[in-house]
């Protein structure tokens, strides 16, 4: 069972006299890719920014793993966010706009401060609560500061005690990692350096032998027949005063040395050193598919690019929610479909959630696992993809999700349901018999067939090609209908249409969620 990670409960937001977010709810499981769908206006970018920290509710709260967080500043919560300009620093390349969070923000500490915090949270609440009652003395008022004082102190004694723990135990770790190593490295090259003599004495060998060979060439003989002579004794000399190995070695145990020193002083300041620094934002490219750029400046990147630049930056930090705020707008068609797939992808291999909010219906079903339609500061549906696109829960969702045929009909009991006089057997039961239902038909779930098989004939009005289809606009019994097809028709057509039982779906009429 999904786990809940945040909670919205009766949040409403108003800009002045305009009402941007009405009494809402909604929850966010771990590891979701859920969106914020709806017009421009209807609440999801304020409700975006209000999981981030960035807007203040007027009334309700904001709960990550069951506790409230409506006072935690947003560089507290364990949440980044992309946004639609992708805000990158024109002045810094890529490495360092990635860098950037890793370098100048301590999630460690702030992890620290959170969560010592929040074990005191309800009683520094009930301290202030008490401050603000009107009939307080001005002894209890004294006492009630002091209290608070003291509690303050508490929460920054228990922070420091806390990361001193954290700091010997990451001395520790450090420790542990490098100790056995050099201890090994130490070990081989005194061996190494126990071959002294017998190194020494092959080289001398060596000189003998090329003496020798000297002596002989002197001579008139052949300089390559007489080493030929001695070649299986020149091969076993050169591997003994060969100090390749204790170079290697030496090499390798300073190199050691010196990441244990890197590791120690970022052990004691909890922050990442510059090596892991580099390794994490080497990843965070990779992810991204932007391997090779790090040093590339922003301004001779590409529109795509920096918006994965701006992904990376986000993720380099692993926050446990990632906000993506309409961050696909600026970018063309064939573009924004390939991040659409990508960032579906990454989110699956970061395993963290994301936050979407777009008013693109065709990426919202593309990507997410769970979609909300918002409008006019309320919720409208929640569901997956497919019960969004088939289930419409009424004609806001219906026509914003896609194209809709909507009719008025009558639900006549027995899955069936009247409309345009004639009946249709439907698969949805939950009306009143004589119930007024609104009716819904896809444009692509039309069946066309011959004149004497219909059930509705309609004449084209219309038709627009659309590359895969064409789009076919009929008049039925004074309704005018979207169609698709892949046959051409063409204006004046009779065209006889029929829709199975499954194809047709009813709505309450005027229903809200």
């Amino acid at each position: 069972m999904a786990k809940k990670l945040i909670e919205l409960k009766n949040i409403s937001k108003s800009f002045g006299d305009n009402l941007v977010l009405n009494n809402l709810n909604l929850y966010i499981n771990e590891n979701e890719f859920i969106t914020l769908l709806g017009p421009s206006g209807c609440g999801k970018t304020t409700l975006l920014r209000i999981i981030g920290g960035f807007e203040e509710t007027d009334n309700g709260d904001v709960i990550l793993d069951g506790v409230k967080i409506n006072d935690v500043p947003p560089h507290l919560r364990p949440v980044n966010t992309v946004f639609q300009r992708y805000a990158l620093f024109p002045h810094l390349n890529v490495f360092d706009n990635v860098a950037f969070g890793l370098r100048n923000f301590n999630r460690t500490i702030s992890d620290i401060k959170t969560n010592v915090s929040r074990k005191y949270e309800n009683e520094r609440k009930i301290i202030e609560n008490k401050l603000k009652a009107k009939n307080i003395t001005k002894e209890e008022k004294l006492t009630l500061k002091t209290e608070l004082k003291h509690l303050k102190g508490q929460i920054k004694t228990e922070v420091l005690d806390e990361k001193s723990r954290l700091i010997e135990e990451k001395l520790q770790e450090v420790e542990t990692k490098y100790e056995p190593l050099i201890a090994k490295l130490d070990e081989q090259i005194d061996i190494e350096w126990d071959k002294d003599d017998e190194v020494k004495e092959a080289k001398l060998k060596l000189k003998e032998i090329d003496n020798l060979v000297a002596e002989a060439v002197s001579k008139g003989a052949k300089e390559e027949k007489e080493y030929k002579k001695y070649e299986s004794e020149i091969k076993k000399l050169k591997n003994v005063a060969d100090w390749t190995k204790l170079t290697a070695l030496e090499k390798e145990k300073k190199e050691a040395l010196k990441n244990k020193a890197l590791e120690i002083k970022s052990a004691k300041s909890l922050m990442k050193n510059k090596k892991q620094i580099k390794e994490e934002v080497l990843n965070a490219l990779k992810l991204v598919k932007l391997e090779g750029f790090e040093y590339r400046k922003i301004d001779e990147m590409s529109g795509g690019q920096q918006q994965r630049v701006a992904i990376a930056r986000a993720i380099v930090n692993k926050p446990r929610i990632l906000l993506l705020d309409e961050p696909l707008a600026a970018l063309d068609l064939k573009l924004r479909q390939a991040m659409q797939y990508e960032l579906k992808e990454m989110q699956k291999k970061l395993g963290i959630t994301f936050v979407f909010v777009t008013h693109d219906q065709e990426e919202a079903l593309t990507m997410s696992d769970t979609i909300v339609v918002m409008n006019g500061g309320l919720i409208q549906q929640i569901g997956t993809p497919e019960d969004i696109y088939n289930e419409p829960k009424n004609r806001f969702v219906a026509n914003f999700i896609g194209e809709s045929n909507i009719i008025k009909g009558t639900y006549l009991g027995n899955k069936t349901v009247k409309f345009l006089g004639k009946e249709f057997k439907c698969v949805d039961e939950n009306f009143n018999d004589g119930e007024i239902v609104d009716v819904v038909i896809r444009p692509e779930d039309f069946d066309v067939v011959p004149l004497e098989e219909a059930k509705l004939i309609g004449e084209v009005k219309k038709v627009i090609f659309k590359g895969i289809h064409f789009e076919i606009t009929a008049l039925v019994e004074g309704e005018t209908f979207i169609i698709r097809k892949y046959e051409l028709f063409h204006e004046g057509d009779k065209i006889g249409l029929m829709v199975d039982p499954y194809e047709i779906h009813l709505m309450k009429v005027n229903e809200k969620i």
